[in-house]
């Protein structure tokens, strides 16, 4: 990967340092919800890995990025998907720590 988006932090086992390990060299990881720590920082460092965050809402950054994952250049990872009924289940999914990518909620009207 060239880019992780870093949603979670270090709050939830590590998440952010391990997402370290699938990125290629000269890869980007942006660190959202707790910033960019030192420890984040060296180990990031000496990956030849790019850190970055952002500090408050974007409206034109996050339109962009809408548009790279609009044209394929930005894809998700999609674990699972449940029906909303289910969300017991995903959140108990969520919290077992072996997930790759994002549960879903299918919300339907």
């Amino acid at each position: 990967m060239e880019v992780v988006i870093d949603l979670v932090g270090v709050a939830h086992d590590n998440t952010s340092t391990r997402s370290l390990n699938v990125l290629r060299p000269g890869g980007l990881i942006v660190a959202i919800p707790a910033g960019v720590s030192p420890e984040l920082l060296q180990a990031a460092e000496s990956r030849g890995l790019r850190t970055a965050f952002l500090v408050e809402p974007d409206g034109p950054a996050l339109t962009r990025i809408a548009g790279l994952i609009g044209v394929g250049e930005v894809s998700v990872e999609v674990e699972e998907v449940f029906p909303l009924e289910q969300a017991t289940q995903a959140h108990i999914r969520g919290e077992s720590d072996r997930t790759r990518g994002k549960l879903v909620l299918r919300v339907t009207s």
